[in-house]
């Protein structure tokens, strides 16, 4: 499994908004095949959403394709004029085992 961490800062005055357009963004992201989790908490100003996909390939295609859903939904809910992006980090899970 890939997991993803984001790191984002909504900008003052916009948190409902930054909200609201991620929850859409999530929804959205929920719904497409390979995606295995996604969750989102709060860590004093910051929101942190935290998403797993099959592997980094089925990642990189989903994230990364600018036609594709996941491009579309943050343009259309202009998740970038709501908060601001810190930081990510991803990797491969480590086995159980």
């Amino acid at each position: 499994m890939y997991m993803v961490v984001t790191e984002w800062k909504p900008k003052p005055g916009m948190r409902d908004e930054f909200e609201r357009a991620g929850r859409a963004v999530g929804n959205l992201l929920r719904k497409q095949d390979g995606v295995t989790m996604v969750e989102v908490f709060e860590s004093g100003d910051r929101v942190i959403a935290a998403h797993a996909y099959a592997d980094e390939s089925t990642y990189r295609r989903l994230i990364h394709d600018p036609e594709g859903a996941f491009a579309q939904a943050v343009a259309e809910n202009h998740i970038e004029d709501y908060g601001d992006w810190v930081s990510t980090i991803s990797g491969e899970t480590v086995p159980h085992n």
